[in-house]
Formats: C-alpha cells, sequence, structure tokens
C-alpha cells in the first residue's frame, strides 16, 4: 500500500474507475457514490505553526494523561508549546472539550483516541483535507504496524510496565486488550493508565515529527501508503485483520451488479 504520487481524492476517483472497468462495471457520473466524490471546499484557513520538540510533545501529553485521557491529552501536547510560540487561536482552544473521544469515543473501545486528537490538530494546523487524510491515514499505518510505547519516562510516573506489543490495528479494545494480555493486568489498573499514557506521548510525538516535515517542506507532504486503499482492495471501508475479531465470518461485501465477491 505503498504510494509515490501525492494521493488525492481525484486519483481514487480515477483508480475506481479502473477498478470499475476491471469488474466489468460501467458507472454514470450521476451514480458514484457520495463519499467517493471531491470535497466542495478542499482547503481552508489553516492555523500558524512553528517547529515542535518532540521530547516536550511528547512530555507534556504523558504528564495530562490521567486528567485528559488520550484525545485530549495528544492536543495537549501539540496545542501547549504553539500556544508558547504563537499564541491564539492555540492558547483559547479547548482541550478538554475533546475528552468524548477517551476509549475508542465514550469507551466504545473503536478507533483509539489518541488518532483522534492527532487528526484533529493536523486538520487545524495543515488547513487542507487532502494533506489531513493522507497524514491521517499514514499515522493509522503508523499506530497499526508499530510497537508501542515507545515513550519510556525516566521513572513511571503511575506505574512500571514491562510490555509493548504490537496492535495490527487503530482499534482501541484490541491495541489495549492485546497488552494487556501481555502484561497480565485489568483494565481499570493503574499499569493500564500508565501504559495509554506512554501511548498517547508516543503519537503526538509521531504527529509532531510528521507536522515538522510538512512544515519544512513548505506545507508539501508525500503520503507514504496510499488513503482509501482498504476501500479499493476489499470494496468497503475496512481494515486488514478482520479475523481478529470475525473470525471466519467476514462479511463479504457486494462487490458490484448485486454480485457478491
Amino acid at each position: 500500500m505503498k504510494c509515490n504520487e501525492a494521493y488525492t481524492r481525484r486519483v481514487f476517483l480515477r483508480n475506481t474507475g479502473l477498478f470499475a472497468a476491471t469488474a466489468g462495471i460501467t458507472l454514470a457520473a450521476s451514480g458514484l457514490p457520495k463519499f467517493a466524490t471531491p470535497a466542495a471546499a478542499k482547503s481552508y484557513d489553516k492555523w500558524p505553526y512553528t517547529k515542535l520538540n518532540m521530547d516536550e510533545v511528547a512530555n507534556i501529553a504523558y504528564e495530562n494523561y490521567m486528567d485528559l485521557f488520550c484525545t485530549s491529552t495528544v492536543l495537549k501536547g501539540i496545542f501547549t508549546p504553539l500556544a508558547n510560540s504563537v499564541g491564539s487561536p492555540y492558547k483559547t482552544f479547548p482541550v478538554e472539550s475533546m475528552k468524548w473521544a477517551h476509549g475508542g469515543i465514550a469507551g466504545w473501545g473503536t478507533v483509539c483516541g489518541t488518532l483522534v486528537g492527532a487528526s484533529t490538530a493536523i486538520g487545524f494546523i495543515t488547513g487542507d483535507t487532502d494533506t489531513t487524510e493522507a497524514m491521517s491515514n499514514d499515522l493509522m499505518f503508523y499506530y497499526a504496524n508499530t510497537v508501542l510505547p515507545g515513550f519510556k519516562p525516566a521513572k513511571g510516573k503511575w506505574a512500571e510496565i514491562k510490555n509493548t506489543t504490537k496492535a495490527g490495528t487503530p482499534m482501541c479494545h484490541i491495541s489495549v486488550g492485546r497488552w494487556m494480555q501481555e502484561e497480565g493486568v485489568a483494565f481499570l489498573s493503574n499499569e493500564r493508565g500508565e501504559r495509554c499514557a506512554r501511548v498517547a506521548a508516543s503519537i503526538a510525538a509521531k504527529t509532531a515529527e510528521m507536522l515538522n516535515a510538512w512544515d519544512a517542506a513548505g506545507g508539501k507532504y508525500t503520503p507514504v501508503n496510499t488513503p482509501l486503499a482498504n476501500v479499493m482492495t476489499n470494496g468497503i471501508t475496512s481494515q486488514n485483520n478482520c479475523t481478529d475479531c470475525h473470525g471466519k465470518d467476514v462479511p463479504k461485501p457486494i462487490m458490484a451488479a448485486g454480485k457478491k465477491d
């Protein structure tokens, strides 16, 4: 799922058309699904940005986790240094307003809240929908395929932990559950809180690294992974770890013309 070109919705539409033609389907322009059509406004007012210190971002996120939880603490880590160097609008943004996304959105265990916070920051800072989607997509891949947490404080603030794990997915409940099984602890434990605080710090730092690279390139971003690749590969918005939850009962999307793949 690597790509060497800037991937945009227009590229997606072009590739979708090629995919449809290969499958023997003729799609009228009016028949394209709404989610595949280009956004009405690609760019919007972006917030001023100055280079971030990744260590500072990570430490701020880590220190604030138990008060703000995953989403808001990532925003805190990124926005606090920018509030100091730039001022408004970072200084007035209510990071606490994003606490609802903790635990995979109100505790439902869906996408990890660190990714919600990171993508929110990217959106405000880049001011471009295609760039935000591409960077968020790369961050999802990073989260799923990296052994986390990478951040390690000199001394654990709430507990000491032994293990790091690769989630294989951006889903909160699988990511946390895999680590809990490896560590041998319960969800409502200081160890689990410590682990998630370190993951938040890790994702905040990675986001700062990506934003620094984007800024250094004059506001240009080259994706590492292809956005919406899973849609084209699997015929539905999806992940590649289906059997983790579904076992052998993975739902098969209707690929085209009422026929099942």
